[in-house]
């Protein structure tokens, strides 16, 4: 029998975002006697290739942005008695959350209704919902799965996990949907801690599942002893503290003033231009250094540059992480990770072995003293400790056949 898996996606198969879905769907893709179904909530103007055995369902398309519909949907809120437990039990401790909470509900109703029409259409199948966010989309799920019978399933990255990412440390909604859900996927263990701890969820539907990339049997080779080539990977905004990175390896360069030292930085964002600016004034009387703004890459592109350069080591130096699909691109290649301990992090860099775990807040100091052990990163053995890591933990050809299998085998329990 077909069974009938609706994938709900922010964008995907659009973009910008959800860049690591391209290696998922391939699973899925091959994955016998299913049909798949991805309904995103909203779109761009460029979309990836896909199967065309794989559907695509407009209907959650988020309209709120008309002033017509987000006004009706407001006024639904206001007569909501979930806008109204937001209220007493936690907005009422910190006021300033009001808007938040009501557009919080105002998303809840809108994909409610539009999910109802889709499981009315769709009444006489079997359905596997599974979100890829752990947003108002599944929060309506949750409370439609009683009388329509579906198997509903989510995963949760970090976003949509910790409170403390939030705009005032404020996820709506998340402690009236505690129940009413198959299982919960996490990307980190940390994170199975954090939703039973902080939220209340029943550890029995909490698992980790970690995402995982291709490995292409391509290896990265460290540059001869004098040439030392730094990569970073991540959009350009202020959480990612890039600005700090460029300080850090100015700092480098006069710990290490006969290494040529190049930085490439793979990613753009809103800060691009300043950052450029910042880049040039503090490297521009600096003999040692070189550095070049790759801007986006597609993730084929970002593959086809380890490919062809010899990085000695992979830095990430973000205040606020989960699983960064970039350190496992870079792991696959065999690159030494220098990353801070922030969200799933310690479970990718094990300091000493096959990188430097930074501190959750590092200095420039302390970053740019993890960037001096050249000599470590270059090593034969580091570099094979990466590789076990990510076949251990991050291989895309044994994590996501075995998550479709224990979905699908929820749905025939």
């Amino acid at each position: 029998m077909i069974q009938e898996v609706i994938l709900i996606t922010a964008n995907f198969p659009y973009y910008p975002g959800e860049q690591f879905l391209e290696t998922e769907i391939e699973y899925w893709e091959k994955t016998e006697n299913i049909h798949l179904t991805i309904m995103p909530v909203g779109i761009g103007t460029e979309k990836r290739e896909i199967s065309k055995n794989i559907s695509i369902n407009y209907s959650l398309i988020n309209k709120l942005k008309k002033y017509k519909t987000r006004i009706i949907y407001i006024l639904k809120s206001l007569k909501c008695k979930i806008f109204y437990v937001e209220i007493y039990t936690q907005i009422l401790q910190k006021p300033k959350n009001l808007k938040m909470g009501l557009m919080s509900v105002v998303k809840y109703l809108f994909f409610k209704d539009k999910l109802k029409s889709f499981l009315i259409e769709n009444k006489d199948k079997k359905l596997v919902f599974y979100t890829y966010w752990h947003t108002e989309v599944t929060y309506s799920l949750q409370s439609l799965k009683q009388e329509y019978d579906f198997l509903l399933v989510t995963r949760t990255h970090r976003f949509d996990i910790y409170e403390e990412t939030r705009k005032h440390h404020y996820m709506p909604l998340r402690r009236q949907f505690l129940h009413n859900i198959d299982k919960i996927y996490t990307i980190t263990k940390n994170a199975e801690e954090y939703l039973f701890e902080r939220y209340g969820f029943n550890k029995n539907i909490i698992e980790t599942s970690r995402l995982g990339v291709k490995q292409y049997n391509m290896l990265s080779i460290p540059n001869e002893e004098k040439i030392y080539h730094i990569v970073s990977c991540s959009f350009l905004i202020e959480v990612k503290q890039i600005d700090k990175l460029i300080n850090s390896i100015a700092e480098l360069t006069s710990i290490m003033q006969g290494v040529n030292i190049t930085w490439t930085h793979i990613g753009s964002g809103a800060l691009e231009e300043k950052l450029k600016d910042h880049a040039y004034n503090k490297f521009k009387n600096i003999s040692n250094i070189s550095y070049e703004f790759l801007g986006e890459l597609k993730n084929k592109e970002v593959y086809t540059f380890y490919e062809n350069n010899n990085i000695d080591v992979f830095i990430n130096v973000s205040a606020s992480e989960g699983v960064p699909v970039s350190i496992m691109e870079a792991m696959s290649f065999q690159i030494p990770i220098i990353a801070p301990d922030v969200g799933g992090i310690n479970e990718m860099v094990l300091d000493g072995y096959n990188g430097t775990l930074l501190s959750a807040k590092p200095s420039i100091v302390e970053i740019a003293k993890a960037l001096s052990e050249i000599s470590f990163f270059k090593e034969k053995s580091t570099r094979e400790n990466v590789y076990k890591v990510y076949k251990d933990k991050y291989d895309s050809e044994y994590n996501y056949p075995l998550f479709i299998k224990n979905i699908l085998e929820l749905n025939n329990c």
